[in-house]
């Protein structure tokens, strides 16, 4: 039998065409909701083949079941089948989406770009034609098979689509970028080409003052090299640097304890100075080269700057597109009662987040919660530094930390085309080969 991982990565590739993002797109209201025909859970309209019939979604039951590492669909009383049922009617959604756009840019491929996908699918998703056939055999659901030869090639037929239309929405040549703008973000990101003043120091040190003072003496006015590895050995206690004569090279202001840090970038070059006393004990130290702070040139960085700009054009657009493309095709989507996801167009609207903003709630609503108000319907922003707030495009606004700095978590956005990571590095449930290609 296959490792677990290969079996989930290859049952979630042979999922959904499309990453899309759900949240903030159902559209709430009476819209006139088209009839779903009685033998089908959802319609999409304006797509190719856009009605989803119950034997369909019988078949994508199963995929949705063998994707989560299912034998079996769960009974109608197990919490896991709501999961299956929303894993498997979003992805039979997403894939009419994929052809309905398509299809209006007049996009298609034929069976020479399907079998490219698919021996692209079986090389380096199944492992070749052993893990293949293997998969095939291993992909069943209540006895019945998950995938076929045929869902694996429309699987491959979907990525081809993708493929194509993120090609067209998304142009190879990367965006102008006006000189201008990049000297906007020069200047307004200086910070980001300074390069800090440096110090090469010898250090000796030692939590006797007296002893201390027995190595300034040797050390005397002009020490050589050999003197302080000869007093370093002797006196240092710091085992980082005894065995180099208590060179330390390319000190930066800020990396030591203060009073160690003052007397660093205070002494004159050549100079012996000690004794100094800090936290850590009694130092003596000689600044051997130092090299003032520099701001790199804008030359020297402009195509650094040039390609991040680029980048966040990119993906602006990609977002754009994205936000585009669901809300267009959300409107066009209607599902039966029983098996809506936020992916229907007759989804229910979100919960409300205030339960008395308006009279009727008020009048039923515990004095002691009107008292503490609602909760902000957008995250507050926080505080930035004056002249900060200009934000270049894949910027996000710099903030300064409110309260106490906790840890930061992993990042969750996925660049286009990502799978998300789940249990021991493999794609998450609901993962999907490629994603909404930028608008041109």
């Amino acid at each position: 039998m296959q490792p677990s991982g290969r079996r989930k990565l290859a049952a979630l590739v042979l999922g959904a065409a499309l990453v899309v993002t759900f949240a903030g797109f159902a559209i709430a209201g009476d819209i006139g909701t088209p009839s779903v025909p009685g033998d089908a859970v959802a319609v999409v309209e304006e797509a190719p083949d856009g009605e989803i019939t119950e034997e369909e979604f019988q078949e994508d039951l199963r995929q949705a079941a063998f994707n989560l590492q299912l034998r079996e669909l769960p009974p109608p009383d197990d919490p896991q089948l709501v999961q299956v049922r929303e894993q498997a009617l979003s992805a039979a959604i997403q894939a009419r989406w994929l052809r309905g756009e398509a299809s209006e840019r007049g996009i298609t491929v034929d069976e020479r770009n399907v079998d490219q996908s698919f021996d692209q699918i079986v090389q380096e998703q199944l492992g070749g034609q052993k893990g293949y056939r293997d998969f095939l055999r291993q992909s069943r659901v209540d006895g019945e098979p998950a995938f076929t030869e045929e869902g694996v090639r429309e699987v491959a037929e979907l990525t081809a689509l993708s493929d194509r239309l993120q090609e067209q929405a998304l142009p190879e040549e990367a965006p102008d970028v006006p000189e201008s703008e990049v000297e906007q973000f020069y200047e307004a990101n200086a910070e980001q080409f300074e390069q800090p003043a440096t110090r090469d120091v010898r250090v000796v040190l030692n939590p006797d003052a007296a002893e201390i003072g027995e190595a300034i003496d040797e050390l005397g006015s002009d020490p050589q090299p050999e003197d302080w590895e000869s007093v370093a050995t002797k006196y240092s206690t710091d085992e980082a640097t005894k065995g180099q004569g208590g060179l330390r090279r390319d000190v930066v202001e800020g990396q030591n304890e203060p009073a160690l840090d003052e007397a660093i970038f205070a002494a004159a070059t050549g100079e012996v100075v000690g004794p100094i006393e800090g936290e850590s004990g009694t130092y003596v130290i000689q600044v051997e080269e130092a090299t003032d702070a520099e701001t790199t040139p804008l030359a020297d960085v402009r195509e650094q700057i040039v390609q991040t700009l680029q980048q966040g054009i990119t993906q602006q657009r990609v977002t754009q597109f994205r936000n585009d493309f669901i809300g267009k095709w959300t409107s066009r989507t209607f599902c039966a009662e029983d098996v809506v996801v936020p992916l229907c167009a007759n989804a229910p609207p979100p919960a409300d987040f205030c339960q008395f903003d308006d009279e009727d709630e008020r009048e039923q609503a515990d004095p002691a919660s009107l008292e503490a108000g609602c909760p902000a319907p957008v995250a507050p922003r926080g505080a930035v530094n004056p002249g900060t707030a200009q934000v270049f495009p894949g910027q996000q606004l710099p903030v300064l930390p409110q309260g106490p700095l906790k840890p930061v978590a992993a990042p969750t956005d996925l660049p286009p085309g990502a799978l998300p990571l789940g249990p021991e590095g493999a794609p998450a449930p609901g993962g999907a080969q490629g994603a909404p290609p930028a608008a041109p």
